[in-house]
């Protein structure tokens, strides 16, 4: 029970991220001409916020989709799991240190933390879809969220993280089952 709980927190955490990556997106697209990398500007203040609350909803979501998925994918899940997590962790820190830390320290939370979500996110994706708890796009989601949000950088990257952690929340809210294994049954 208590892992069904998680997966629900984590498809909640899933489309709060969902919503705030689009919203962030919005208002970048709003402001164009202001600069989001200005400080100072309400803009940076209001992106900066947004994009911390859906790193924070990925958390929670990540942790909701490890609970779905736990029993099923094995060892590349939950090093994927583990990296993913710990790499958003330091893009989180990131952010919210991002007026009170040294230069240095902002580019190592990122030069370790970017990596280590793009890292952890194939895996995580791999493994989903070798587990078949969730559906298959669910997995290749996961694989190609990044590589393609990164991609289209500000014209549409924060849209496309928005789409799918929509999307990956539904999938966790969706039905207790997929396929033939249930929550918490062993593969």
């Amino acid at each position: 029970m208590a892992s069904l709980n998680l997966v629900r927190w984590g498809a909640l955490g899933a489309l709060l991220a969902g919503v705030a990556w689009i919203a962030s997106f919005v208002v970048d697209l709003a402001s164009e001409g202001q600069g989001s990398e200005l400080f100072g500007l309400p803009s940076f203040y209001l992106i900066e916020g947004l994009v911390g609350l859906a790193l924070t909803g990925m958390l929670v979501g990540l942790l909701g989709l490890h609970a779905r998925q736990t029993t099923s994918y094995g060892v590349l899940g939950t090093v994927g799991f583990l990296a993913a997590l710990v790499g958003t962790a330091l893009v989180l820190a990131n952010v919210l240190l991002i007026r009170a830390a040294e230069r240095d320290v902002l580019d190592l939370l990122l030069g370790l933390g970017l990596p280590g979500m793009l890292f952890g996110f194939v895996l995580l994706g791999i493994a989903t879809l070798r587990a078949g708890v969730l559906p298959a796009w669910c997995g290749v989601a996961l694989i190609l969220v990044l590589p393609i949000s990164a991609l289209l950088g500000e014209l549409g990257g924060g849209l496309v993280l928005g789409l799918v952690w929509l999307a990956l929340g539904y999938a966790l809210l969706a039905a207790r089952t997929f396929g033939s294994r249930s929550l918490g049954e062993p593969s």
